[in-house]
């Protein structure tokens, strides 16, 4: 019996994304790739202990971190991207006619929102995006701005996107300031997470026996080690085929 479960566990079909351009020659220029290609530089020079004799260690050990910077997939600008924004109008210009660029009004968005927010915001560019995506029936995807890349001039906004029964995507780029912008091909402009769409309930409570015991089972897990508890936990978890 246990040989069979284990066997069904391994066998276990996963779901598939499929990509693809509707301009050929793109996914051989700037492809798609797993956000683990796209770690930011200033993240990898850092160093995981601050305190080599306490073993205090940097946000590099966050695992929450380590783990929203690897997900899912990276969709980089296509193409070379000129923009020149200004408050009285906008020009922009890309290295062929096959890629295009379009606005949304600030009455649809910007001046939609509260005045500090709407103070550093420029405008909302939306590049044609050439990328489609289909995923399983009952499977979306999240769309998540570069969070730690902390780039100067713009930042994707985030979404859900039905992309079972919908496969365009658009990257909303919310612009910091006005001015003339030269944002090279390569560069990262969002995350896609798939996820599927479950449905769930939940509850809320004070302390109890049920939830002290999973504070101590999961608590046990990182007190034990000096550094990556969290991490060797979750390596126990993923080899077990049982569901927790």
């Amino acid at each position: 019996m246990i040989k069979k479960l284990f066997t069904f566990w391994k066998q276990k079909e996963k779901p598939k994304v499929h990509w693809w351009s509707i301009i050929e020659g793109v996914q051989e220029s700037t492809p798609i790739l797993p956000a683990k290609e796209f770690i930011p530089n200033w993240w990898k020079k850092i160093e995981k202990v601050f305190d080599p004799q306490t073993t205090k260690g940097t946000v590099k050990n966050c695992p929450a971190i380590v783990e929203y910077l690897t997900q899912g997939f990276v969709v980089p600008l296509w193409c070379d991207l000129y923009l020149k924004l200004g408050k009285e109008g906008w020009e922009w210009k890309s290295p062929d006619r096959s890629f295009t660029v379009s606005f949304h009004n600030n009455d649809q968005f910007r001046n939609l929102l509260p005045q500090h927010a709407k103070d550093n915001i420029s405008m909302i560019v939306k590049p044609d995006c050439p990328w489609r995506i289909k995923t399983p029936p009952g499977w979306s995807v999240w769309q998540l701005p570069m969070a730690y890349h902390y780039n100067p001039i713009f930042e994707v906004l985030p979404g859900i996107i039905w992309t079972d029964i919908y496969h365009e995507i658009n990257q909303q780029m919310v612009m910091k300031e006005f001015g003339e912008f030269k944002i090279p091909r390569g560069t990262p402009l969002a995350m896609y997470v798939p996820f599927k769409r479950d449905k769930y309930i939940y509850e809320i409570n004070g302390p109890n026996a049920q939830n002290a015991k999973w504070n101590a089972a999961s608590s046990a897990q990182q007190k034990t080690k000096f550094m990556g508890g969290y991490k060797l936990h979750q390596k126990k978890v993923r080899k077990c085929p049982i569901k927790h």
